[in-house]
C-alpha cells in the first residue's frame, strides 16, 4: 500500500499551494499502517495466529501403507486402520498411499525403499516382512505395524510397552497352547496336525516354535511341517500335507492366508478340517477361524498411530494388544466332515 504524507507549515521546502511532501513521515507512516495490517488480522477478519493455527490443522495428513499380500483379514485390518485413523486425527484430512507387495520378496524391498524415500508423515505395514525390510530402509519416519507377532523378537522394538524405535502399532500374537486347548476338544480330536508357513518370517519361526512345544504336551500328537519361500509355493505345500494329516492348523502368515482359497480347496479334497489363526472362515474348506479380531488389531495400530502424528515419539507408544481369542466355525465344513464340537465351544462361538 502506498502512502503519502502531507503537512502545512511555511518553513518547509517546496512548497505547494500551502501543502508540502515529507518524505521521513510518509516512510515511517507507511511502515507502521503495513505492520498493524500484517499483524491485525488474517484475510478473513480473523486474528493472523487463528489463521495459522486454521492451517496447521488443515493440512492432509500423508500415510503410506505397505500391505505383504491380499488376504480378505488384511483387507479388513487395513480398512478398519484407515477408518480409526481418520475418525481420530479429525479434522485434519488423511490420505493413504496403499501398494501390495503380492507376497514377492523383491517388491517388498523396493516398496519399502520407496517408502523410506517419500515424504509421507509414517507407513502403515501389514506382515512382518514387510515391516522388518522398511525398518532396516529408515530409522527415522515412524513405521506403524499392523497385527505384528512379535516385534521383540524381530528386533525392531525393545519392548511392547516402550518400543525404543521408530515402530510401534498392534501386535496378534496368540499363544498356540490357547488354540489347541480348543481343538483337541473336537471330536475326532487330530494326532497329526499339519501346518504350512514361510520359515523366513521371523514372525513364523516363533509361532511353530511355540507350537512344537505345545504339541508336545499332548501324548501320542506331532506336528507335520510344511514350509514355502512365497505364494507360489502354497498350492504344492497344501497338497502335500494330504494323507500325512488328520487336521491342519494354520498360523499368522499373511502370504499363506493371501492363498486360503488354495489351502482350503485342498483339505477339502483330503476331507481333512482346517483351523486358521484369525483367518476367513466363510472359505469354502475352511472349518473354523481361532483368534484375536483382526479389525480390532487395525483400530488399535490407529490409536498408536495418531499420537505419534500428532507428536509423540514412536519409540514412546506401546503397541496395542489383543484382548481375548475367539472362534468362527463354518457350519457347511463341519457338517461335511463330521466334525462334532463340544457344547461349552459351540455356545460360544460365531457359527457362519
Amino acid at each position: 500500500m502506498a502512502v503519502t504524507a502531507l503537512t502545512p507549515g511555511p518553513r518547509a521546502h517546496g512548497r505547494r499551494g500551502g501543502r508540502v511532501l515529507a518524505p521521513a513521515v510518509a516512510s515511517c507512516l507507511a511502515a507502521a499502517i503495513s505492520l498493524a495490517a500484517c499483524g491485525s488480522s488474517g484475510g478473513d477478519g480473523s486474528p493472523a495466529g487463528a489463521d495459522a493455527s486454521s492451517a496447521a490443522t488443515a493440512k492432509t495428513v500423508h500415510v503410506g501403507v505397505l500391505q505383504l499380500a491380499s488376504a480378505t483379514v488384511i483387507d479388513q485390518t487395513v480398512a478398519a486402520f484407515e477408518q480409526e485413523l481418520k475418525t481420530k486425527l479429525a479434522p485434519r484430512p488423511v490420505s493413504f498411499d496403499v501398494k501390495n507387495a503380492q507376497g514377492d520378496q523383491s517388491l517388498i524391498s523396493s516398496i519399502s525403499r520407496g517408502f523410506a524415500q517419500s515424504d509421507s508423515d509414517g507407513v502403515a505395514v501389514i506382515g512382518t516382512p514387510a515391516v522388518v525390510a522398511l525398518a532396516q530402509q529408515t530409522e527415522d519416519k515412524p513405521i506403524f505395524a499392523l497385527a505384528m507377532g512379535d516385534p521383540v523378537g524381530a528386533k525392531v522394538a525393545e519392548s511392547l510397552d516402550r518400543p525404543g524405535k521408530n515402530v510401534t502399532g498392534s501386535v496378534d500374537y496368540v499363544d498356540p497352547a490357547v488354540l489347541l486347548q480348543s481343538i483337541m476338544k473336537i471330536t475326532p480330536a487330530p494326532k497329526r496336525i499339519g501346518t504350512i508357513y514361510d520359515p523366513s518370517n521371523q514372525n513364523m519361526q516363533v509361532w511353530i516354535k511355540a507350537l512344537r512345544a505345545a504339541v508336545a504336551k499332548y501324548p501320542g500328537v506331532s506336528v507335520v511341517e510344511s514350509t514355502i519361500s512365497g505364494a507360489q509355493d502354497v498350492p504344492s505345500a497344501a497338497r502335500s500335507l494330504t494323507g500325512r494329516v488328520d487336521a491342519e492348523l494354520i498360523g499368522p502368515d499373511a502370504t499363506v492366508l493371501s492363498a486360503l482359497p488354495v489351502v482350503g480347496s485342498a483339505a477339502a479334497g483330503g476331507k481333512l478340517p482346517v483351523y486358521v489363526v484369525g483367518g476367513d472362515a466363510t472359505v469354502a474348506g475352511i472349518l473354523a477361524s481361532i483368534g484375536p479380531d483382526y479389525p480390532t488389531l487395525g483400530r488399535l495400530a490407529a490409536d498408536a498411530a495418531a499420537k505419534v502424528l500428532t507428536g509423540t515419539p514412536a519409540a514412546e507408544v506401546a503397541f496395542g494388544q489383543p484382548s481375548g481369542v475367539g472362534f468362527t466355525v463354518q457350519k457347511a465344513t463341519m457338517t461335511k466332515l463330521g466334525i462334532t464340537l463340544p457344547a461349552d465351544l459351540l455356545s460360544a462361538a460365531t457359527v457362519q
